[in-house]
């Protein structure tokens, strides 16, 4: 009987080598913020024209006011006068913070986080160069130039990113997202 068994061995089988698991990509997070820092932006932009005429200010504290300010230039008003410039800068800036969340050389929640806000902030300031020939700035300090929402939430989306570079080994060993 065993000699009409034809002499079959059979191979062994390959498993093939599991592919490490891809990092999660909250999108929906994501937009989600950078959604919330535009319209947040644009809806206090707007309660401020309504509210105040170009030039006036409405002090709040000794030191703090709400002052409608037309601000043509750039942050702390440099490079004023050159809207067209600075709406450029504002879409390639777009197109980094998009380019850099999708290519990420470290992800972390703290840099998707910083990144949002940096891309919510640069379009909230972007839609009022296209529609308003200038940004409305109006959060106004004493001693230290007037701002909005958008360059608040930059200002913060550069502070995380900072932070998450500079603490990426910890970052690193704790990639937990919230």
């Amino acid at each position: 009987m065993a000699d009409l068994m034809p002499n079959v061995q059979s191979e062994p089988t390959i498993e093939p080598t599991p592919e490490p698991p891809k990092p999660r990509r909250h999108h929906r997070r994501f937009l989600a913020l950078a959604v919330i820092v535009i319209v947040f932006d644009q809806i206090t932009k707007v309660i401020l024209r309504e509210t105040l005429e170009l030039g006036d200010r409405e002090w709040l504290a000794e030191f703090f006011a709400f002052s409608h300010i037309a601000n043509d230039g750039g942050a702390f008003g440099i490079f004023g006068g050159q809207n067209t410039v600075l709406a450029v800068s504002a879409v390639v800036a777009i197109g980094v913070v998009v380019i850099y969340y999708f290519f990420p050389p470290l992800d972390h929640w703290l840099i998707r986080s910083g990144l949002a806000l940096i891309l919510g902030g640069a379009i909230g300031n972007l839609l009022d160069r296209i529609y308003q020939g200038h940004v409305t700035d109006f959060i106004d300090f004493i001693h230290f130039p007037a701002f909005n929402v958008a360059d608040a939430a930059i200002n913060v989306g550069v502070a995380a990113i900072v932070i998450a570079l500079l603490f990426n080994d910890f970052l690193k060993r704790n990639p937990r997202s919230p």
